[in-house]
């Protein structure tokens, strides 16, 4: 697939088919996140891959945080259908700046996200795990802040592209 093919296909995929990721191609996504640009290349990253005990307490532990919030229950769904989910964690070993660290991260999802997308796998970027950090990291065993993560399976949707701001709107 051409990278400008992999940028107009790549959606925010919530419904995926009850079939399991081979670990390989987990690594070779993971692989394709280490490539990505790094503020002063500290790579302030970990991942986890969940197996299917910690991706259960992780729904769990969404579903005692839903309140008003009905995009928190739908996001514990996803995590209890999507085959695969990645824990990414914020390591900042060498004590660097944190606007700098997040922005690296940042890139490392996006190019996991879009390295699913080229092997033709969907995927979902989650920020509502950032409800739960203190309860990943119990579940885990990992004493580091989680900042996002990372569905990946095959996908049972193909949605249309969400509206995009135009270049007009978004240059000053």
């Amino acid at each position: 697939m051409k990278f400008d093919d992999v940028l107009l296909n790549r959606r925010s995929i919530r419904k995926y088919i009850d079939k399991d990721v081979s670990i390989n191609d987990i690594k070779e996504i993971i692989e394709f996140g280490i490539l990505s640009p790094s503020a002063h290349n500290r790579q302030p990253w970990k991942v986890m891959i969940l197996d299917k005990e910690k991706k259960s307490k992780v729904f769990e532990a969404l579903l005692e945080k839903k309140s008003s919030d009905v995009s928190i229950e739908m996001t514990a769904n996803i995590i209890n259908e999507v085959p695969c989910l990645l824990v990414i964690f914020y390591d900042n070993a060498g004590n660097g700046s944190r606007d700098n660290d997040m922005l690296s991260i940042g890139a490392f999802i996006e190019n996991m996200h879009l390295k699913a997308t080229e092997m033709g796998f969907g995927s979902l970027w989650i920020a509502n795990t950032n409800h739960i950090k203190n309860e990943i990291s119990a579940i885990t065993g990992i004493n580091l802040e989680c900042v996002s993560c990372l569905a990946i399976g095959y996908k049972n949707q193909n949605p249309k592209p969400r509206p995009r701001k135009s270049l007009k709107e978004i240059m000053n």
